[in-house]
C-alpha cells in the first residue's frame, strides 16, 4: 500500500473514531434526559416508550463500542501493512472501504434514533 494512501486511511479512521466518541457522549446525554422524563411520565404508553428508548440507547452504545474497537483494529491492520499482530476470532477485521459502509449505516441508525427521541421528548 502506498504511504500516502495509508496515511489518508488512518486519518479517516481517526476521524471516524472521534465521531463514534461524540455519538457515545450524545447517547449518554439522551439517557440522562430520558431519566428526567421518566420521573414525569406515568401513563402506560409513555412508560412503554421510555422502555423502548432505554433499550435502544443500550444497544446503540454497544454498537458504538463495537465500531470503535473495529476501527482501532482496522487502523492496526493498515499500520502493519495488512498484517494483524493479534488475531481476533470474534469478528474479522474489515478494510477501510467496508468500515466506511459500516459508518454510513451507523450514522443512519443513530440519526433515526436521535430524531425519534427528540420528537418524543418535545412532547414531554
Amino acid at each position: 500500500m502506498e504511504v500516502s494512501a495509508q496515511t489518508s486511511e488512518l486519518e479517516q479512521i481517526q476521524d471516524w473514531k472521534v465521531e463514534v466518541n461524540s455519538v457515545r457522549d450524545t447517547l449518554r446525554s439522551m439517557q440522562n434526559r430520558l431519566e428526567l422524563l421518566s420521573g414525569k411520565k406515568s401513563d402506560e404508553d409513555s412508560l412503554a416508550q421510555i422502555e423502548h428508548f432505554q433499550n435502544q440507547f443500550i444497544r446503540q452504545l454497544e454498537v458504538s463500542d463495537e465500531m470503535f474497537h473495529d476501527l482501532k483494529q482496522c487502523a492496526k491492520k493498515i499500520s502493519n501493512n495488512g498484517q494483524l499482530s493479534v488475531l481476533h476470532d470474534d469478528r474479522p477485521v474489515d478494510d477501510c472501504a467496508t468500515m466506511e459502509d459500516r459508518m454510513q449505516t451507523f450514522r443512519k441508525l443513530y440519526h433515526e434514533l436521535q430524531e425519534e427521541f427528540n420528537a418524543f421528548s418535545a412532547f414531554s
